[in-house]
């Protein structure tokens, strides 16, 4: 049971018998692979959150730790972020205003750290901008505008700096290129392919890119890479260089995404069936850990399938360490390692919970 912990304020048609449906697994060859199931963790622990704040007006939808500071980007209000100092229990207020000014965005679709983590980066999905702030959001420092490059191909998002001059992002416009290392002048686009993959071919690549679509995260100290598929539970890690050091799939050895093909083809965009299924939903890693939030429900789910109370836990030489299971269904969430806590978006309630890692039970 929850409890409150801080006092400040905030994708040919299905048939009915199923004759006609498309499913992921017929799409792409995967060889060398870790399959692991639920049952392979070491350790199952239980999780019990704690309110950390319940009463600010908006509707929060992604957040990120960096130090002392959560931020939370809102769906529902005229300014973006919400700031917590999570270490003085301190609600900081809201900051960068919705809109297309010169320091605004129209959305936050992804808060990151600077190299230094002196500086924010938030980025702007809608307008695809990817604009630098100051630690509390108050002053614009620099700003990227990225575009559909007709050369590359590449549809920028989730970017994430790897050294001063490079960052590494995911592609909304291919599959094959599991991710890209660019540089900051947007000169160069280093694609970066996994040789465990081998796709089809014939499938419409924008129905591929969906399905293979992945979350992404880097490695605090930089020199690793982390990808979770949103619709193939498959984990991938690289080196920053672009190198795959390990492939694991799981917890289902057979797990098929099922898609509308017929709606699909005709309207050229995923159509979701009521027995599509979600993957990794959260990704997020610390120096010694990744952590990934998994699904593995269908989408006819009451429980909504973009939420999820289990966390799998792997070192990154891809070992298993834990399952951690919540009391709560979340959609968001981040770790801070120092403060052993994991922060998190609870839903339907749009609560900020966290989760002491040190008060965990084994089940």
């Amino acid at each position: 049971m929850l409890k409150n912990k801080f006092s400040f304020s905030p994708y040919w048609l299905l048939s009915v018998f199923l004759l006609s449906g498309c499913q992921s697994t017929d799409l792409i060859k995967i060889t060398d692979a870790y399959f692991f199931n639920d049952k392979s963790f070491p350790n199952e622990q239980y999780l019990a959150g704690n309110i950390v704040n319940d009463t600010f007006i908006g509707k929060p939808v992604r957040l990120t730790q960096i130090d002392s500071l959560l931020y939370v980007a809102d769906a529902a209000l005229d300014s973006l972020v919400h700031i917590f100092d999570v270490k003085n229990n301190i609600y900081k207020g809201l900051a960068i205003s919705r809109g297309n000014g010169p320091d605004e965005l129209l959305s936050a679709g992804h808060v990151t750290s600077s190299i230094d983590r002196n500086s924010v980066w938030a980025h702007d999905i809608t307008s695809q901008r990817w604009m630098q702030y100051d630690r509390e959001l108050n002053t614009l420092m620099d700003k990227m505008q990225f575009a559909v490059d007709s050369v590359n191909n590449v549809y920028i998002n989730e970017p994430q700096w790897i050294s001063d001059n490079l960052f590494v992002c995911v592609n909304f416009l291919s599959h094959k290129e599991r991710f890209y290392v660019v540089n900051k002048d947007l000169t160069e686009f280093k694609p970066v392919f996994n040789p465990q993959f081998s796709f089809d071919n014939n499938c419409p690549p924008f129905l591929m890119n969906d399905i293979f679509s992945s979350l992404i995260h880097v490695k605090p100290d930089r020199k690793k890479v982390v990808l979770a598929g949103r619709y193939l539970d498959c984990i991938e890690i690289y080196n920053a260089d672009g190198s795959l050091t390990k492939l694991l799939k799981g917890p289902e050895k057979n797990f098929k995404f099922e898609y509308d093909k017929s709606r699909s083809l005709g309207n050229s965009v995923l159509v979701k069936s009521p027995w599509s299924r979600r993957a990794y939903i959260g990704l997020r890693s610390t120096n010694d850990r990744i952590y990934a939030l998994y699904s593995g429900k269908e989408r006819r789910d009451s429980s909504n399938y973009s939420t999820s109370n289990i966390i799998y836990t792997f070192d990154w030489e891809g070992n298993l360490l834990k399952k951690y299971v919540l009391d709560c269904l979340i959609d968001s969430f981040d770790v801070d390692e120092s403060a052993q806590t994991i922060y998190a978006v609870q839903e339907p309630d749009s609560y900020i919970v966290s989760f002491n890692l040190s008060d965990d039970k084994i089940l």
